[in-house]
């Protein structure tokens, strides 16, 4: 088809050059009339690049087809939501506006002739017009506040259901039906359009929703919960686990087969929050696995919004897809633990796993739209364990001797760490000279640090931790919450298997040291683990380690030492492992992957700047 395209091309342009302008135009006219099938076909091959997160390879689609079109909406709006989804909100609000003009938005425009209101416009009465979903409509209205901060009299039209759970929240401002007549007026927005009026980066949410914003009726809440009869330390866990949404609904909804290690949690019991008629799914998973999902009969989770809102307060914590029933978890300050199939751009706004929008969500995503949702199921379950039995708070240690100039990336390591672990303790391992970083304890040892392997086991060690901890290198960019005592389970330690270059041939000298024993062999042979991410129960793992240490060649103190003890103590010792594609990714292995922590090692820190 290509050769057949240039072919009819270069002729009509030879028939030009020869001013046989009439055949050319012969030639000519059928390739003109593929224009707008090229245009289509950049535009559907895009949208696939970005359901599969290849950001690069959508965006120059996208480029190119609004090149082609420059007049087309549809690429206008999807690229603007693309950018938002990739936290370009600058980018991001320049065409979010066109949303109106979109095919592929259908949601109804109000008609009217009042002016619309912007920030710092000295409207004095404003009317907030609701757009799209429920959901929708929750997330947009979590920033009426600051509209009302600007204008005395505001108005908003919103679903009917929302109206009583929004004026007991948020008194001060009316609250009508989205089909209401409203005249007596100065200006009108639509409210998704509050969100470029408020926010220009991640660091604006993050300022601006800090807490929970919508007020269940607490006294039906407690009276769910009395009926429910839970037993002593037993737990209510809300579930939600299908989308509604059109188009997209398959992609975020999961089947409740698929969440067994979920609900197989004990000392928990699970309570339905789900909108629709679902109650199949509830009768084949008791039929099947003996799992009951508790309905409360006086709560109709479709029609009554604010009795939802109530039983979502009942509950410890919610586990849900991307639907309504996450949107009001979330607005009401409920933990929640959300999975997100990567399809809504408000959902990827998040600082490692919480999302800035609501605080109280974490997020579990999908690597791309139609992967199995086994990890992050996985990943729940683990969390959940913590968070239903709370322990020590998470700890985390790293080791790091040098100036100020040369801990740079550490200062970085640490800010991502205690963004994405905010209640974690963080222990800074050090010589009495290095400069002190915030956000840190410290234990300081002075040592000969020639010998950089022996020093690092020895100052672990030496730490005498208890408790369990995990263990890291500071050439790294946390991404998510980390519990180590939650991963660890009953194992002694947890050490990192190489994922990435297992079959390339280890180097047998480096930093003027031969390790010839070991040449001709791949690197996986050599050190299956890396010492980059490492959980133990105690600190005695890292005194047996520093005692292989001093029972093998010297020149192993000076480098690969904590590698080869932990070959040699894991074929003696129960142990299990972590993956570096998750615990450890290279940052050029990143493709679709969605790792807990992206390390920067050797030549890569310098990209940690960005």
């Amino acid at each position: 088809m290509k050769e057949e395209f240039i072919k009819a091309l270069q002729s009509g342009v030879n028939l030009a050059n020869e001013d046989k302008f009439d055949e050319a135009v012969s030639k000519l006219e059928p390739l003109a009339d593929l224009h707008q099938t090229m245009v289509q076909t950049l535009i559907q091959r895009g949208r696939c690049h970005w359901e599969m997160r290849r950001w690069g390879k959508a965006t120059e689609d996208f480029r190119k087809a609004g090149l082609m079109d420059p007049d087309n909406i549809d690429v206008k709006w999807t690229m603007s939501l693309m950018n938002l989804q990739q936290g370009k909100f600058i980018e991001g609000w320049k065409t979010f506006n066109d949303r109106w003009e979109s095919k592929k938005f259908d949601s109804p425009r109000l008609k009217t002739k009042k002016p619309r209101w912007y920030k710092g416009s000295g409207y004095k009465d404003v009317l907030v017009w609701s757009e799209q979903g429920i959901g929708d409509q929750i997330l947009y209205c979590s920033l009426l506040r600051e509209i009302k901060r600007e204008t005395p009299v505001v108005t908003v039209m919103i679903d009917a259901r929302l109206i009583p759970l929004f004026e007991r929240s948020m008194p001060g401002i009316d609250f009508v039906p989205q089909n209401a007549f409203v005249s007596d007026i100065d200006a009108q927005i639509p409210m998704g359009s509050l969100v470029p009026e408020f926010i220009e980066s991640k660091d604006d949410i993050a300022d601006i929703r800090k807490d929970s914003f919508l007020i269940a009726d607490y006294a039906r809440a407690i009276e769910i919960r009395n009926g429910l009869n839970l037993a002593e330390r037993e737990r209510l866990i809300g579930l939600s686990w299908i989308s509604g949404a059109p188009r997209i609904g398959n992609h975020k909804s999961v089947a409740l087969e698929d969440m067994l290690s979920i609900l197989q949690i004990p000392n928990v019991r699970f309570v339905n929050l789900q909108y629709g008629d679902h109650y199949q799914d509830i009768y084949e998973l008791e039929k099947k696995h003996g799992i009951r999902i508790e309905v409360v009969p006086e709560v109709d989770n479709t029609i009554d919004i604010d009795g939802l809102a109530a039983l979502i307060t009942a509950c410890d914590c919610v586990v849900s897809v991307s639907n309504v029933t996450g949107h009001i978890s979330g607005a009401v300050g409920t933990p929640t633990f959300l999975l997100d199939s990567n399809k809504l751009w408000y959902w990827n706004n998040t600082r490692g796993n919480r999302n800035l929008w609501y605080p109280c969500v974490k997020t579990y995503r999908k690597s791309y739209a139609t992967a199995p949702w086994t990890t992050q199921v996985a990943d729940i379950t683990e969390d959940l364990k913590r968070h239903l039995v709370p322990g020590h708070k998470p700890t985390f240690v790293f080791f790091r001797i040098g100036t100020e100039e040369q801990i740079w990336y550490t200062r970085k390591f640490v800010k991502s760490l205690r963004e994405t672990n905010p209640d974690a303790r963080i222990i800074m391992c050090t010589d009495s000279k290095t400069p002190v970083i915030d956000g840190t304890e410290r234990f300081e040892l002075d040592s000969d640090s020639t010998e950089f392997m022996e020093y690092r086991l020895r100052i672990y060690a030496a730490l005498g931790l208890d408790y369990p901890a995990m263990y890291l290198d500071d050439d790294m960019i946390i991404c998510s919450e980390i519990f180590p005592d939650a991963l660890l389970g009953d194992q002694e330690a947890l050490f990192c298997e190489r994922s990435f270059n297992r079959d390339s041939e280890f180097n047998p000298n480096i930093n003027g040291l031969e390790f010839y024993e070991y040449k001709g062999k791949t690197l996986y042979e050599v050190f299956p683990y890396l010492a980059c991410a490492t959980v133990t129960k105690d600190h005695t793992v890292w005194g047996e380690l520093r005692d292989i240490l001093d029972h093998i060649d010297p020149k192993y103190r000076k480098w690969y030492g904590d590698q080869e003890a932990m070959k040699i103590w894991s074929k003696m010792n129960k142990h299990g492992v972590l993956s570096e594609e998750r615990y450890g990714c290279l940052p050029e292995h990143l493709g679709n992957k969605d790792p807990k922590i992206i390390h920067y090692k050797g030549n890569r820190k310098d990209k940690m700047k960005d």
